[in-house]
């Protein structure tokens, strides 16, 4: 079975998303059999300074549960939701246990770049939540999404924090960490409770010309912590 392990629903256009069956229609073409759909929530794209016109977003970034709900229920098959907090939220651990007792989601995808670290003490009641409910917690690393965010909260060593303060927790994390390449490594070395999500690093390559990142990446972590606990 092939699982693609690292989905966001996109714009076709400014006005509109590619519709479930468009989505599961390219899966068929690509020879995907299950997809992971990404949740949404950068808190109006967080840490976004005054100067910023919101108006710059042609589209919406933040993706809701009730929306990743309504898209995977139609394939339900086929399609696995995530849902995504912001530590600014009103008591986001109460929205996780809502989105997978609820909406049947299978694990949350966290955003830092919109404004915190992911050892940030607010997440504290998060990651006690998905150990209790056992499902993983994916976090961006790398590179920032939008102009005016801050990469700083990227950075892979403050996962560190979180993975030895909850080792019962199951975490991806996501795009190899670039430009923080060895402190990607030592982190998911050093903690057996992490699961590299590969997703993206060919793109990395291209736009940062780093030559053979993506092949060099994924043949050190497989001689690190080996293939099975790698995802794409």
């Amino acid at each position: 079975m092939i699982v693609d392990f690292h989905t966001h629903v996109e714009y076709k256009n400014l006005n509109e998303k590619y519709s479930t069956q468009e989505f599961v229609q390219a899966m068929d073409i690509g020879g995907v059999d299950k997809s992971i759909i990404l949740g949404n929530d950068q808190s109006d794209m967080g840490s976004k300074p005054s100067w910023v016109d919101i108006s710059w977003m042609k589209v919406a970034t933040n993706f809701e549960d009730e929306d990743v709900a309504d898209f995977c229920n139609q394939f339900p098959d086929r399609l696995i939701g995530f849902t995504s907090i912001h530590p600014d939220r009103y008591l986001p651990h109460k929205k996780i246990e809502r989105a997978i007792k609820e909406f049947r989601m299978k694990g949350v995808k966290l955003y830092p770049h919109s404004g915190f670290y992911p050892n940030d003490p607010r997440l504290d009641l998060v990651y006690q939540k998905c150990v209790e409910l056992r499902v993983p917690v994916m976090i961006h690393t790398g590179p920032k999404a939008v102009k005016w965010q801050y990469i700083k909260y990227n950075n892979p060593t403050f996962i560190d924090d979180v993975a030895t303060k909850f080792p019962d927790l199951e975490i991806i994390i996501s795009h190899g960490g670039y430009p923080w390449v060895e402190e990607f490594m030592a982190v998911v070395y050093s903690n057996e409770n992490i699961i590299v999500d590969i997703t993206f690093l060919d793109y990395i390559e291209e736009v940062f010309k780093k030559p053979r990142l993506t092949e060099e990446t994924i043949k050190r972590l497989i001689e690190l912590i080996g293939p099975k606990r790698l995802v794409w």
